[in-house]
């Protein structure tokens, strides 16, 4: 398959170029928006098309990444929220990789392992190719007939051995003529504008990654597997009886201090809140480590019933280790309420639970394909999550938990959240009635002051943030073209248009 990409420079030169150009098409001096989507459905249609060039068939899971990947797409369109797109670039080039990854090998048997030094040896590989599109392509014009010609082939020689030449003259004659100076300059300008040379370097760098990329997953295929020894199922059993007696001990306590709310107190030095914030990473750490030595285990050791039965009752603990995360996460929020850090931290330990249960399940039924589990269960969370608008659902919490607001949750509200939560935020600022005396007066602005949740923070006056917020509208939806589109930021521009003491559309 690399022999033939390599080869046929024609097609995948073409190829590479062609997505060079809508990438610079679609991102040159353009916002986030319908973008992503056009550019994430061109991506799969070149893909496609590479696919039938080199006579490989479209498996039927090759489709399902790719609707994951318009999927994300059609999210980032749909939302304001900058972590939101960052996660929807990562999703979508993940489920990207995955889709060449299973189009271009046999993956029967694979564990985990194998998957993820596949998804890196892509990337890795691909880098190591940057040197392939330029021998290609001199090959590629070697083999044209016109290169052939030597006539042809000395006037090209001539014309690049010309060019520093006539660099080092143009330097020299602009010094010693004024005018015929200036004129090169203005004529330089133009033609070796910032603007030209940032348009080439991006139609470049989509070549080089696409062309490489494609030399990077074909450099993998027919590569036979290494077969691994496993080790001893007596050494496995050890370490994980000796961690599965300290999670019983420890899970006990957790049941007795969280769970059972007060058949023991707490630390006099301790509220809940602060109990449960000091604790929480902690125990996801744990609980991810927990899932990590499972698949190690699955992995390199060899079977054994005792052995599984350890790793039950080490999953049964794990699952405890997660219900008292969350249980304090829940305890946190009560107190310092919602934000996007804490709500995707319930989502992960969510994605956490299921990819536990596929873990165990693999550990009693080999052919139970785990990494495609934990793809669909991550994909499927994540894009739900996405699609959710989280931004959205923070202040509508927010706005039913406190009945009086502060200049904190003016300042969150405006600063924090995007865009999304634009329709509840809007009428809330308008709302004198939803604000305390000192917000609306701005009596707290007296200097900078530490939140509940330890963020340090300027308190302003309502009104204050009002405005930045009507600014912020104003700066989003502002020299918008057709490629950066984005549903929430028209939405946004068309509440605040309701409420038009503050705004001026631009």
């Amino acid at each position: 398959l690399l022999h033939k990409i390599r080869q046929k420079f024609e097609i995948t030169g073409l190829i590479s170029l062609l997505f060079g150009g809508l990438f610079t098409l679609s991102f040159y001096e353009a916002k986030v928006g319908v973008n992503v989507l056009f550019f994430t459905s061109m991506m799969i249609i070149l893909l496609m098309v590479v696919m039938k060039q080199f006579e490989l068939t479209l498996k039927k899971g090759t489709y399902l990444y790719y609707v994951g990947a318009m999927l994300a797409a059609l999210s980032t369109m749909l939302t304001a929220s900058g972590n939101l797109q960052f996660m929807n670039f990562i999703v979508i080039l993940c489920l990207l990789n995955l889709s060449l990854l299973h189009q271009l090998h046999t993956s029967e048997g694979w564990d985990v392992l194998n998957y993820l030094s596949k998804m890196f040896g892509i990337i890795i590989w691909g880098i190591v190719s940057i040197g392939m599109p330029f021998i290609d392509g001199l090959n590629f014009l070697k083999r044209t007939k016109l290169f052939r010609n030597d006539k042809t082939r000395n006037i090209f020689v001539g014309a690049m051995i010309s060019v520093p030449i006539l660099w080092v003259i143009i330097i020299l004659l602009s010094q010693a003529d004024m005018i015929f100076g200036d004129m090169t300059e203005v004529l330089i300008e133009r033609i070796f504008s910032s603007n030209l040379i940032f348009i080439i370097f991006m139609t470049l760098f989509g070549f080089f990654s696409c062309y490489c990329i494609l030399c990077g997953a074909a450099i993998q295929t027919g590569r036979k597997e290494i077969e691994r020894k496993r080790g001893a199922a007596s050494i496995a059993t050890t370490f994980i009886l000796l961690i599965t007696l300290l999670y019983i001990l420890f899970c006990g306590l957790q049941i007795v201090y969280l769970f059972s709310n007060g058949i023991f107190t707490l630390p006099e030095d301790y509220t809940f809140a602060e109990y449960a914030r000091r604790g929480f990473f902690e125990l996801l750490a744990v609980a991810m480590i927990n899932v990590a030595l499972m698949l190690i285990v699955n992995t390199f050791f060899e079977e054994n019933r005792f052995l599984r039965n350890l790793l039950t009752i080490m999953t049964v603990c794990t699952y405890i280790l997660i219900g008292s995360a969350t249980y304090r996460m829940i305890l946190y929020i009560g107190a310092y309420h919602l934000t996007f850090l804490r709500l995707f931290v319930l989502l992960s330990l969510l994605i956490l639970s299921l990819i536990l249960a596929g873990v165990i399940i693999s550990v009693y039924h080999k052919s139970f394909p785990l990494f495609r589990y934990c793809v669909a269960v991550v994909a499927g969370c994540y894009l739900t999550f996405s699609f959710a608008k989280p931004d959205y659902f923070i202040a509508s919490y927010l706005e039913e938990h406190k009945a009086i607001l502060s200049a904190e949750d003016a300042a969150y509200l405006t600063y924090d959240l995007s865009l999304d939560a634009a329709p509840l935020v809007l009428p809330l600022l308008a709302d004198s009635n939803r604000w305390s005396e000192e917000a609306k007066a701005g009596t707290e602005a007296s200097g900078s002051t530490y939140s509940e949740d330890g963020r340090m923070v300027e308190l302003q006056s309502v009104d204050f943030y009002s405005t930045a917020y009507y600014d912020l509208i104003n700066r989003e939806s502002f020299d918008r073209d057709v490629r950066g589109y984005n549903l929430s930021i028209d939405k946004s521009t068309e509440y605040a248009e309701q409420y038009p003491i503050r705004y001026h559309k631009q």
